[in-house]
């Protein structure tokens, strides 16, 4: 029971001892209290029961309305907040500190802004997958030179027609990635690390992914599936066609593929938004017990700076390259290139950051 206590003194932390709050955490205190012991009857085992109670009740914002305390948590809450930071500021003689211990509100606040825009996710990173498909498609039923086709466009016909659907489609994936990221709004010290851990919120996080590791765990082996078999279409057309076709076959082949890997993709990352939220909580930020001089050492500051420019790079290549040379079945075999160097680049910066800190 000491946890419970401890967890519900840390819940109501932020706000002032008001009169009606104090009743409320002893309204709230027997309402979690019966929660365990009944758990406990249940035949759970002691942390299962605290996970439990944790889970049912760790939402302040949504019990709130049940206890008759809304108005009163949201208008002391913003107050009290505002007031502990200039109290502690003021104290220090510094600026706010670069790394604040995180609060249940803020955890489950970007758990609900990754379930709320998990199906957004899958479809922006699918979208971005199958962004090149038009174009392949398009290519691949286009009437090669001096060959009969499956349709009667020639390949700068094809180009002119797959090129703006493509464009179209990467838009689109942009157009939801970015209004995504508006969700997370405010919890973007969270997303980078930049906060102290603490233990109750980390067990909250961890009791939340177990709840939805099953359904995780299906999406992913199917997604899994998906991408082993993946390259079959790929291969098989370079078995079951001549030479006259094989370009052409290749960029279908690819086109099942790509469909393969985002289909996996799909699958997969609206269903992960408990593990992503619970690593964040967990493996992210400064521990509690670590000296004020810690840096965290998955941050990779020279990998993250040239992510930008390497991938506009790597658009700029393979448009000049394909545009140039029309020979788009060649060309996409920069993306994989590309993927390993910097995967490279990034385990390179990893392994030195973790031999400075050794």
């Amino acid at each position: 029971m000491d946890t419970i206590n401890t967890f519900l003194e840390a819940m109501f932390a932020p706000y002032p001892a008001t009169a009606r709050l104090l009743e409320a955490k002893c309204e709230l205190q027997a309402m979690m209290e019966d929660a365990y012991a009944d758990a406990v009857a249940s035949g759970k085992s002691h942390n299962e029961a605290v996970g439990s109670v944790i889970t049912d009740f760790g939402n302040l914002e949504e019990l709130a309305p049940v206890l008759g305390i809304l108005p009163d948590i949201r208008s002391a809450g913003a107050q009290g907040s505002t007031d502990s930071a200039a109290d502690a500021e003021a104290a220090s003689g510094t600026g706010p500190t670069e790394y604040p211990t995180v609060t249940l509100p803020q955890a489950q606040a970007l758990a609900e802004a990754r379930r709320n825009t998990a199906t957004m996710l899958g479809n922006g990173v699918a979208l971005c997958v199958l962004a090149a498909v038009p174009l392949f498609l398009a290519l691949g039923l286009s009437r090669p030179d001096n060959h009969a086709g499956i349709t009667q466009l020639s390949e700068d016909q094809a180009t002119a027609i797959g090129i703006p659907i493509t464009l179209i489609m990467v838009a689109a994936a942009v157009a939801l990635l970015i209004r995504r990221h508006r969700a997370f709004t405010g919890l973007t010290h969270l997303i980078e690390g930049q906060f102290t851990r603490d233990p109750l919120v980390s067990a909250w996080a961890a009791r939340l992914r177990l709840e939805h590791e099953p359904a995780r765990s299906r999406a992913l082996a199917i997604a899994v599936g998906l991408w082993i078999v993946s390259p079959i279409p790929l291969l098989s057309a370079a078995f079951l066609f001549e030479n006259s076709d094989l370009d052409n076959a290749s960029l279908l082949g690819l086109v099942l593929s790509l469909i393969m890997v985002a289909a996996g993709l799909k699958i997969y990352l609206p269903a992960a938004w408990a593990a992503m939220t619970h690593e964040t909580i967990t493996d992210k930020g400064r521990p509690a017990d670590a000296p004020p001089t810690w840096q965290n050492p998955k941050d990779m500051p020279f990998t993250e700076a040239i992510a930008g420019p390497y991938w506009t790079i790597c658009v700029v290549i393979f448009l000049a390259s394909s545009f140039v040379s029309s020979e788009w079945g060649i060309t996409w075999m920069i993306w994989p290139i590309a993927a390993v160097l910097f995967a490279a680049i990034a385990a390179g910066e990893a392994g030195w950051r973790s031999w400075r800190s050794r």
